[in-house]
């Protein structure tokens, strides 16, 4: 294995291990420990943004330094996976900074259609980079 399949590949394993540690707040949101769910959010978020300063910026930024081919399937499929990726990101940034750990759990309420937007988009990035993570790994 190379260097970016072995990065890549710690990519993916941290990227489920947010993906498990997302499941677990909402299991503590089922359970109505909501304070327990959104600081397992915030967990998530910071795991997700570290992710994505670390490994995904420099790597979106190394691809489009030399002539690309924005046509190509490959390209369409990193432009769709930035783009999601990054919008679900700033929303949940956005939904983690205005709860700001506080006991009345009221004005979260009110966010539940940018929670459920902001985990599908997570979704759909998470799949987009698993396809990636396939192409970059050779197997696709």
């Amino acid at each position: 294995m190379d260097y970016y399949q072995t990065v890549a590949t710690a990519s993916l394993i941290l990227q489920i291990a947010t993906l498990c540690v997302m499941f677990a707040g909402l299991a503590f949101k089922r359970q109505k420990r909501l304070r327990q769910h959104g600081l397992t959010m915030l967990a998530a978020v910071t795991m997700h943004t570290g992710l994505i300063l670390a490994w995904m910026v420099p790597s979106f930024t190394a691809l489009f330094i030399s002539p690309t081919n924005l046509i190509d399937i490959f390209v369409v499929a990193i432009l769709a996976h930035a783009f999601t990726g990054a919008v679900a990101d700033a929303l949940g940034i956005w939904l983690v900074a205005s709860w700001r750990p506080r006991e009345d759990m009221q004005a979260c309420f009110a966010k539940k259609r940018v929670m459920r937007v902001t985990t599908v988009l997570w979704l759909i990035a998470l799949l987009l980079g698993f396809v990636l993570y396939l192409k970059i790994i050779k197997i696709l």
